[in-house]
């Protein structure tokens, strides 16, 4: 019973991701990939971006549509520029596109991740 809640579950996030990756003219899913690897931009520290950000740790609603973020004490304008500060600071890589197909496919799946975790706590 508990393994086919496990599949019901993976099923639905999978249709989710896909949904929302086709919506936005991304790929959620792939971006899911891209956010828990570590050679994401080429990354050589061995972390992921769900290292630091595992449970949606840090995002808000907000993280989407702001136009200015403090990254680690940094000031750092728009969203693409936050996730390539932190490819080439936390993850030590080198910077990916901002306007590039897997710049699109993380935010993508961003805006599923974090809305899924604005579940009130139990």
């Amino acid at each position: 019973m508990k393994r086919m809640k496990m599949a019901i579950t993976l099923l639905a996030t999978s249709s989710v991701l896909l949904a929302a990756g086709s919506c936005l003219g991304a790929d959620g899913a792939h971006g899911k990939l891209l956010f828990e690897s570590p050679g994401l931009g080429g990354g050589t520290s061995g972390k992921s971006c769900l290292t630091c950000h595992r449970d949606g740790r840090d995002f808000s609603p907000e993280t989407l549509s702001r136009k200015h973020y403090l990254v680690m004490g940094n000031p750092v304008a728009g969203l693409a520029e936050v996730i390539n500060f932190c490819i080439e600071v936390a993850l030590r890589g080198e910077a990916i596109p901002e306007n590039g197909e897997e710049m699109r496919d993380l935010i993508a799946y961003l805006s599923v991740f974090i809305k899924d975790n604005r579940k009130p706590p139990q």
